[in-house]
């Protein structure tokens, strides 16, 4: 009797642990994988990616930067680029926009940090910015687009690109960090 009553008292905790654990996870989070290309993320050597199947995701790079004179800079260009597409799950009956975002690195001189971010098929917010010295720049843009409501993995697309453009300029992007995702239920559901 004894030994039905620890398989017993074994298998409420087991359920009790994986509904708590289930319960605790977001409904809406990043998925694997994530596809990049241009010439500030040039191979899967020139990023790191932490936090695929996560709710915030951080991205590092060791290219992407651009100077004036162009041979300073480690991608060799005054301009330089990274596309990335980042699969975002969303269950039926909800949608997300996206979120936060921080843009972390070091400029000197004149230069320029231009990101956009939207949904596949949507446009959505840009902002260039002049940054100078250590920066952290937050993006806050995109909480009035909302994917559709059709139960699907969302593909979030994010265009950025860094530019030196005067003599004696540099600039690096070392992290770009997404700090939270944004997600409501559909309306009318």
């Amino acid at each position: 009797m004894r030994k039905f009553y620890t398989v017993i008292l074994v298998a409420l905790t087991g359920i009790l642990f994986a509904t708590a654990h289930a319960s605790s996870r977001s409904p809406v989070y990043f998925k694997a994988p994530m596809k990049f290309r241009g010439t500030g993320c040039p191979g899967a050597n020139s990023i790191t990616v932490s936090g695929e199947d996560a709710t915030t995701m951080t991205v590092v790079f060791d290219q992407f930067d651009a100077a004036r004179p162009k041979d300073n800079a480690a991608s060799g260009n005054m301009r330089s680029s990274c596309s990335f597409v980042v699969p975002v799950h969303v269950p039926q009956g909800l949608q997300v926009s996206t979120m936060t975002a921080d843009w972390r690195g070091y400029a000197e001189g004149k230069t320029k940090l231009h990101r956009e971010y939207f949904f596949a098929g949507q446009r959505g917010p840009s902002k260039t910015s002049k940054p100078e010295g250590d920066f952290t720049l937050t993006d806050d843009l995109m909480h009035a687009i909302w994917s559709d409501c059709k139960g699907r993995d969302v593909p979030m697309r994010i265009n950025s690109s860094v530019q030196a453009t005067s003599n004696n300029s540099y600039i690096a992007i070392k992290k770009m960090a997404i700090l939270k995702l944004k997600w409501r239920k559909c309306l009318g559901n």
